[in-house]
């Protein structure tokens, strides 16, 4: 098979990748715009004077570690950028370990394996596929939050709202989503199950935002937010106009190495 015909052929294991992946991507997509549409829309109630002096009264520690502070919600780019957001990253890099993960675990969980695993389809055509539709899945995702903070968040802070640095926000975001992905498939081949992927992955996400909320409780922790996809994120910069670059780099490279071990692992597995 030349080139073309090769490319022909993923981009049509692709196609039907994103088909199977239809289902999920939607109700993730409503879960994760829901949440930015409620707790945005709760901006202006969060202002209230009570609301700021019930949280002044609350742990200082505690409220570091979920990025609640009175300064930090005075500001709505502040109170997106980092508050919702931090929560809209942990939801996304469990969705981000769970397609990816359940993509390539699925297969020798339905017993397509043979189907699939054989020439002239070579198990890295079938990776390659995969990663594809799943980097599109991860856009549609992100542009989708996107545009309903901006609606939401002009709608209830006007030009306050600015949408130059919430684009900084967004793609901190997608880079972790990505790097959960990674992480998702250099995972997968060692679980026979969809079922035991998708678990994991949800226990890697979360994992990975305890250690950050830790990390930030006090100076001796900080050292173990360093294994957490949230740390490379720097939400706090993004929502500054500053992002952390490095960090975004980071995220990137744990995406394209987490992919090529997949792959490498996959090609080496035996599935007799």
């Amino acid at each position: 098979m030349n080139g073309r015909g090769r490319l022909r052929l993923i981009l049509h294991m692709a196609r039907m990748e994103l088909r199977l992946a239809r289902r999920g991507l939607v109700i993730w997509t409503g879960v994760l715009v829901g949440v930015v549409a409620l707790y945005l829309g709760l901006f202006e109630s969060i202002q209230d004077p009570v609301m700021v002096e019930a949280l002044k009264a609350m742990p200082e520690s505690l409220l570091k570690a979920f990025s609640f502070t009175p300064a930090m919600i005075a500001d709505v780019n502040s109170y997106y950028g980092v508050y919702i957001m931090g929560y809209l990253v942990l939801l996304a890099t469990i969705y981000g370990l769970m397609q990816a993960g359940g993509s390539v675990a699925r297969e020798p969980d339905l017993g397509a394996v043979e189907f699939l695993y054989t020439r002239p389809v070579t198990r890295r055509q079938v990776m390659v596929a995969k990663i594809a539709a799943f980097v599109v899945c991860a856009v549609a995702l992100w542009v989708a939050i996107l545009a309903v903070s901006t609606l939401v968040g002009w709608a209830v802070a006007g030009d306050a709202y600015d949408l130059g640095r919430q684009r900084w926000t967004h793609l901190a975001g997608f880079c972790a989503t990505l790097a959960a992905g990674g992480a998702g498939f250099a995972l997968a081949p060692f679980f026979p199950r969809a079922q035991t992927a998708i678990s994991a992955g949800v226990g890697v996400g979360l994992t990975s935002f305890v250690l950050h909320a830790l990390s930030q409780v006090a100076d001796r922790l900080r050292p173990i937010g360093y294994v957490s996809l949230q740390r490379y994120t720097a939400l706090d910069q993004a929502a500054a106009g500053d992002p952390d670059v490095g960090g975004l780099l980071v995220l990137t490279a744990v995406f394209l190495v987490g992919a090529l071990a997949g792959t490498m692992i996959l090609q080496r597995k035996d599935f007799a």
